[in-house]
């Protein structure tokens, strides 16, 4: 399977994107000059850049989160205590989410395409055009907390249904495709990764991951948003403007096999 195919499904079947990551090789637009794998206790974290990427002071604009195979309007109420102080702000303008309410074509779009393919840089590319920063920040989550945790509440609460309807259906939905490797099937790790998209460049040039093992999800987004905030810091949110010309019905995924 090709380094591309490997990462979309991947994204498709829940594979946590970290695992995805470390063991591909990397594509050509995506040279580490920063790459850093370590455990803290029952934390492992991963960081890269790419090549030309200096993680400082940037605009970011927030899409949304990405869980269980969609986009979940729910997951960022869950993970904003945590995330978005190390964005600098009180409060951060979410794209995917205030679209929800106030242009439900394009919303189910995006969440159409995440369901297909996940949501890759093709996806964040045609959105690019409304971000007024200039990086766009997605959270993935995949896995659980192990058994013995002692809160298992968000930020693996399942996500809102879409008008989209069903879960990981579609052309490439779970009952299809390569089976699914035996560490996705592992329920007593969950990851988190923060993937940061440039607009100006077209493609993810930082990803910030964390594998955790431990029994809280309180802990879990703590440390998390901390190692967020020290390995690119003083990002600062920034909105969206949806007046932007992007047409909903040129959002979809890629159909070639």
């Amino acid at each position: 399977m090709s380094e591309a195919a490997w990462t979309d499904h991947a994204l498709r079947t829940n594979l946590p994107l970290v695992h995805a990551l470390r063991v591909l090789p990397l594509s050509p637009l995506f040279l580490v000059t920063a790459f850093a794998c370590g455990d803290e206790g029952d934390a492992h974290f991963t960081i890269k850049f790419a090549s030309d990427f200096a993680p400082t002071q940037h605009a970011v604009s927030v899409l949304g989160v990405y869980q269980d195979g969609q986009m979940s309007p729910r997951g960022w109420d869950a993970l904003a205590p945590y995330v978005v102080p190390a964005l600098g702000s009180a409060t951060c303008d979410v794209g995917y989410d205030s679209l929800t309410s106030t242009n439900t074509a394009l919303a189910n779009a995006i969440d159409g395409y995440a369901r297909e393919d996940g949501p890759t840089d093709d996806l964040l590319a045609q959105l690019a055009p409304a971000a007024q920063g200039d990086l766009v920040l997605v959270l993935i989550l995949a896995g659980t907390l192990p058994q013995h945790a002692t809160d298992a509440g968000p930020p693996h609460a399942a996500p809102a249904p879409s008008a989209m309807g069903g879960r990981g259906g579609g052309r490439h939905g779970r009952m299809g495709g390569a089976p699914r490797p035996e560490s996705a099937k592992d329920t007593n790790v969950l990851d988190i990764s923060a993937s940061l998209f440039s607009v100006a460049q077209g493609r993810s040039v930082a990803l910030v991951g964390m594998q955790y093992s431990g029994a809280s999800v309180a802990d879990a987004m703590t440390r998390f948003a901390k190692k967020l905030a020290q390995s690119v810091p003083n990002m600062k949110c920034a909105n969206w403007n949806w007046n932007a010309n992007i047409d909903p019905s040129h959002i979809r995924p890629n159909t070639d096999e």
